[in-house]
């Protein structure tokens, strides 16, 4: 989810996190009795244990190159990544 959306999201809700809101909606529909605040409020806390457990970014080469030399990494869907070191 792009930074825009959590932005528009936490303004539209009062807060910048899902899990917040979702606690705050939860416990108070428990207290009162309403349905429709429990089931936000669970729905709110699903999104957020599901933005949590999402794979994050994988390193896919590390190395330290030379000033002057150039790293250039094309990318194809078939293959994978391609990774050439040019060298002056």
């Amino acid at each position: 989810m792009s930074n825009t959306t959590k932005r528009w999201i936490g303004r539209a809700l009062g807060t910048t996190t899902f899990a917040a809101t979702g606690l705050q909606r939860s416990l108070r529909g428990l207290r009162t009795g309403d349905q429709r605040e429990l089931y936000i409020g669970l729905a709110l806390l699903t999104l957020a244990y599901l933005q949590r457990t999402a794979p994050g970014k994988e390193l896919l080469y590390r190395k330290t190159i030379r000033e002057g030399s150039a790293l250039v990494i094309h990318h194809r869907a078939v293959g994978g990544p391609k990774i050439e070191l040019r060298k002056p």
